[in-house]
């Protein structure tokens, strides 16, 4: 069963009704955005399995979540941990990357204790998109592919060519069949503008934080300015409305930090038609209840179980 007929009452006591999103392919379960963890979360009937994706230097989508090899996860296949700087994605061939292995974190890494349920599995690869493709056709999914665009203004040395991942993407996922079950997100909105371009059958989330993480995350880099990241439609051009601004660019959906807005910001949302997926949504029940409590359409984390046992503790009581 897909978990998107669960329905739920919220604390007006009217009916909801939430789509679980497993966060990198279930990360705080199995290796994550593998197709280890992929294959998992196509056996629990999760509503949407999300990933990360950047396009090798030889033109594969492969799924990664950094611009480099994490150091936390990769190794080489006679077992040594890979050392910074760490090669990227970008700049190194699909079947480079797949020497490497990504079955478990390093000792010592904050996932270890953040993620007790992880299951390691060593020599798991990175894989392409196109096998987990072929693994969707293969197990009959019905999930939805929730890809992410890992691209990004403030890293465009060591990060893929925006226009030439996403003409990639909605190559491979057309060529599938799967394009009306996939969702492309991105923090960098004109990604998403461009992908609607090239298919309207592709859903899009305009991905959102707030701009002191974004100028934290990117410290490195030097200063940065926030509103790089939403290109032409700019929220101030909008009343300072970030849904507006979304709704402008023909957006499907907005997908905001969990903890960077309330309910009225999703009930704005759903004033103008947009649906939201709330992200980075912590593993745990007090985590979990909040996130319910605001509305939203979609909820995304790395332990969905856990959303599981949630909704169906609402349906018993």
């Amino acid at each position: 069963m897909a978990y998107r007929t669960l329905v739920v009452r919220d604390s007006t006591a009217n009916h909801m009704s939430v789509q679980i999103v497993a966060s990198e392919c279930c990360a705080a379960r199995y290796p994550q955005n593998t197709a280890a963890g992929f294959a998992y979360c196509l056996r629990q009937s999760f509503d949407g399995i999300e990933f990360d994706v950047h396009l090798s230097a030889d033109g594969h989508v492969v799924v990664h979540h950094d611009y480099r090899l994490n150091p936390r996860i990769a190794r080489v296949r006679s077992g040594m941990w890979i050392e910074t700087p760490a090669p990227t994605i970008c700049g190194s061939t699909l079947a480079e990357l797949q020497t490497y292995d990504v079955g478990r974190y390093r000792a010592g890494s904050p996932e270890t204790e953040a993620y007790p349920d992880y299951r390691p599995l060593d020599g798991e690869p990175i894989p392409s998109l196109d096998q987990l493709l072929r693994a969707y056709a293969e197990q009959k999914g019905t999930a939805t592919l929730w890809i992410q665009i890992k691209t990004s203004p403030y890293q465009r040395s060591i990060s893929s060519q925006p226009n030439a991942l996403v003409r990639q993407i909605v190559e491979d996922v057309t060529s599938a069949g799967v394009q009306r079950h996939t969702v492309l997100l991105a923090f960098e909105w004109d990604t998403l503008c461009f992908a609607r371009s090239l298919s309207h059958e592709i859903e899009t989330d305009f991905l959102t934080l707030n701009h002191a993480s974004v100028a934290a995350l990117n410290r490195k880099t030097g200063p940065v300015d926030p509103y790089a990241l939403y290109g032409e439609f700019d929220p101030r051009c909008f009343s300072n409305s970030i849904p507006r601004a979304i709704k402008a660019a023909g957006g499907d959906w907005w997908g905001p930090y969990v903890h960077d807005v309330d309910a009225a910001d999703v009930a704005e949302a759903h004033q103008l038609g947009l649906r939201v997926n709330l992200w980075n949504v912590d593993s745990n029940d007090a985590a979990v209840s909040h996130a319910l409590s605001l509305g939203a359409d979609a909820i995304t984390l790395s332990d969905p179980d856990l959303l599981v046992r949630k909704l169906i503790g609402h349906l018993r009581t």
